[in-house]
């Protein structure tokens, strides 16, 4: 949770983690492992969008 302007609330140090953006990392580290470059680079892609669209930008 985050307030509007993209913090954590007061007493919170980081952000709940978002099991999409996990999904992705996993993705790509599976990707990575498998030596598939193309998959790799496409989970990085994918994440990015994710990130603009329901993070507005934010890692």
């Amino acid at each position: 949770m985050v307030t509007p302007d993209g913090t954590p609330p007061c007493g919170q140090t980081e952000p709940e983690p978002c099991l999409r953006c996990q999904e992705f990392d996993l993705a790509e580290a599976v990707a990575r492992a498998e030596h598939d470059g193309s998959r790799e680079t496409d989970c990085r892609v994918l994440r990015k969008r994710h990130q603009q669209a329901e993070h507005g930008g934010q890692p």
